[in-house]
């Protein structure tokens, strides 16, 4: 008798409300399984599709003349003390 059968004989053999918990309990894995199984494959393709953050900024720059990158500051730590308590900016 295959797991089937044998489910089938007991439903015939089972009160209504003890069928409704059991049909209750079904839809519900049923449910956690098909969730799980697209969490995973909107895992896969968000880790595939993902690209480094490194790899975004040099996307972002890319198109940014290199006279232009020359003038940006190259610590954003120099007037940290300026913003923070109040002290004059650091002239370059």
């Amino acid at each position: 008798m295959s797991t089937k059968e044998q489910l089938l004989k007991e439903i015939e053999q089972s009160p209504d409300y003890l069928i409704e918990e059991v049909l209750n309990f079904l839809l519900f894995v049923k449910l956690r399984l098909k969730q799980k199984i697209t969490t995973n494959t909107n895992l896969e393709t968000h880790s595939i599709q993902e690209n480094s953050i490194l790899e975004m900024i040099d996307e972002i720059t890319q198109d940014i003349p290199e006279s232009e990158l020359e003038q940006l500051p190259t610590d954003f730590s120099k007037n940290l003390d300026h913003y923070l308590y109040g002290l004059p900016k650091v002239e370059e």
